[in-house]
């Protein structure tokens, strides 16, 4: 990167960063499916996580906040 800054890339994931907007707490949540992305529907098929695809956690369904694959991690806000 510019200024001779590191990137972290996210390859694979089980996990992510939930909030829970009623009690404003965060917990780390089991990803178990991503049911559905605005950015390509193929990316269900492949569970492809991008910035506000649904993912169901076992905290409930959430949607991703930021952009994983630039971030190298993945917080999600529950719906």
């Amino acid at each position: 990167m510019r200024g001779g800054a590191k990137r972290l890339r996210l390859q694979a994931c089980d996990e992510a960063n939930v909030t829970d907007p009623k009690t404003n707490t965060q917990v780390k949540a089991k990803i178990t499916l991503v049911t559905d992305n605005a950015a390509n529907r193929h990316y269900v098929r492949r569970n492809v996580l991008t910035k506000g695809t649904i993912i169901d956690t076992d905290k409930g369904k959430a949607k991703v906040t930021n952009r994983p694959g630039r971030e190298g991690v993945v917080n999600a806000v529950l719906i």
